[in-house]
């Protein structure tokens, strides 16, 4: 129950995060006149001309409801425009914002913080593997002895080496072998201090820093102990999900390398509002699994329309021909591959 509420809490923090970093239009229901009452100009309409304040103010205690409801979900605009548009039409919304059109639109850094949030909150509601974290080891301690004795195994080894190598009148061959050997041993190490190190975390002491040093060794892990990638997910994934945007740029970036056409705002607009649609169909996804209606063929038709919906807004948002655009698209799809490695990787490795 506690983590329910919890959740709910975070999905409308998320909102009136967007909230707050949203210009509000088309809004208020009745005109002022007079004076504004934030910078003093003569107010004639809905806003003020100046400051763009609401004329209409809300002085009951009902309008603190109102306000809640409409600063968190956009009940009367922006979103209700924003969404089928993300939907069906992103490469459009994308072209319309960065040429300007905004004010009908919500701001795709506010529709990202929402989504993330949100898909956060649908994350916490919908799954339970997480939460035998905090319970106790999910490690068997026999395992974890069993690394302590490999550790020790290798460390043996490696002193051993290491006195060998010490040793005077050796051969240039004999050092070189010896020298081989000491890097295999190291290395085994560094291997066995991966699992060790997860295992400790696991067991609540700690995981010590710059353990996993490459992507490929941070997904074996994860592979080896999904209860672990789990829980760093679910406590780092939205915190630090911004990184995925500063991530992904310099990847679109390189489908038009040097042109002159798109600046790298014009790819930041189309990898957060991207990131968006993404959370927010994730998000469903997770909805239909908790309520067990997902199928083979619902999970098949929402991978097809999101691999419809790249494909869709890469060739609108940068006017592109169809083949321009299908010459691209499996490096697009590629990079977004290495986005997600990348990003998982940072999550895994922070905290």
């Amino acid at each position: 129950m506690t983590g329910g509420i919890e959740a709910a809490g975070d999905a409308v923090t998320g909102a009136m995060l967007a909230r707050a970093v949203e210009p509000a239009h088309g809004e208020a229901r009745e005109a002022g006149y007079g004076a504004c009452l934030n910078c003093g100009a003569h107010v004639d309409a809905n806003y003020c001309a100046q400051c763009g304040q609401a004329a209409h103010l809300h002085r009951s205690f009902a309008a603190i409801g109102h306000d809640l409801a409409h600063g968190v979900l956009h009940f009367e605009g922006k979103i209700w425009t924003t969404l089928p548009e993300l939907a069906l039409r992103p490469g459009k919304l994308t072209r319309r914002y960065i040429h300007g059109e905004r004010a009908k639109f919500v701001s795709p850094f506010a529709l990202f913080l929402f989504s993330a949030f949100l898909m956060y909150a649908v994350f916490s509601l919908t799954s339970h593997s997480g939460g035998e974290k905090a319970k106790g080891p999910v490690m068997d301690p026999g395992a974890v002895a069993e690394l302590r004795k490999e550790e020790a195994k290798i460390d043996a080894r490696i002193r051993q080496i290491e006195a060998d190598l010490a040793a005077p009148g050796l051969s240039a061959a004999r050092r070189a072998q010896l020298t081989e050997k000491l890097e295999d041993a190291q290395a085994d190490r560094k291997g066995i201090t991966l699992a060790s190190n997860i295992s400790r975390s696991l067991q609540g002491e700690g995981l010590d820093g710059g353990v996993a040093k490459t992507v490929g060794r941070v997904m074996n892990a994860a592979a080896e102990n999904p209860d672990f990638a789990y829980y760093k997910l679910k406590a780092n994934a939205y915190k630090f999900s911004w990184a995925l945007i500063l991530i992904s740029l310099p990847f679109v970036w390189l489908l038009f390398p040097f042109s002159r056409r798109f600046k790298m705002y014009d790819h930041a607009i189309y990898v957060t509002y991207s990131i968006a649609f993404m959370s927010l169909l994730f998000s469903l996804s997770m909805l239909l699994t908790a309520i067990h209606v997902t199928s083979g063929i619902v999970t098949l038709a929402l991978l097809l329309f999101a691999t419809w919906h790249m494909y869709r807004q890469f060739k609108d948002a940068y006017a592109l021909s169809r083949g321009a655009a299908l010459v691209r698209l499996p490096l697009l799809y590629g990079f977004a591959c290495v986005s997600l490695s990348l990003f998982f990787t940072l999550v895994v490795l922070i905290g």
